[in-house]
């Protein structure tokens, strides 16, 4: 948690220190202050906070916000069967996720079948 702050507060705070400077973030994630990249601006979000110096994570970790607390929602049964005999039909055609004729039913196969390996079969009419 530490350096997810640290990461934060440091690509937050670059732009603000170097007023000439202007950040892009490129597609894959990455920042750049080279324009010609075809990266779009960069625009921070959120609040920057300076730690004093010497401060620890325990003793600013009040400055921070509690993240509060979701409850799981659970969905529909209509829907979780909906899903299943979507993960079936493309059990058949794919052979079991052997044989992929179409690469967009990858990412779909894999998903629905990490989601019902785990949970097993739902009880549907």
């Amino acid at each position: 948690m530490f350096y997810v702050v640290v990461v934060l507060l440091t690509l937050l705070i670059a732009p603000s220190a170097f007023a000439a400077d202007q950040l892009f973030l490129c597609e894959d994630g990455t920042y750049t202050n080279i324009a010609e990249r075809m990266c779009p601006p960069y625009a921070p979000k959120g609040v920057v906070m300076i730690a004093p110096q010497g401060a620890t994570f325990a003793s600013v970790r009040s400055m921070f916000p509690e993240a509060e607390p979701k409850a799981a929602g659970f969905p529909d049964p209509v829907s979780v069967c909906n899903l299943y005999k979507e993960w079936q039909m493309l059990n058949l055609r794919t052979g079991g996720g052997i044989t992929f004729t179409n690469t967009q039913d990858i990412p779909r196969w894999l998903s629905l079948s990490r989601i019902f390996t785990a949970i097993g079969a739902p009880h549907c009419d």
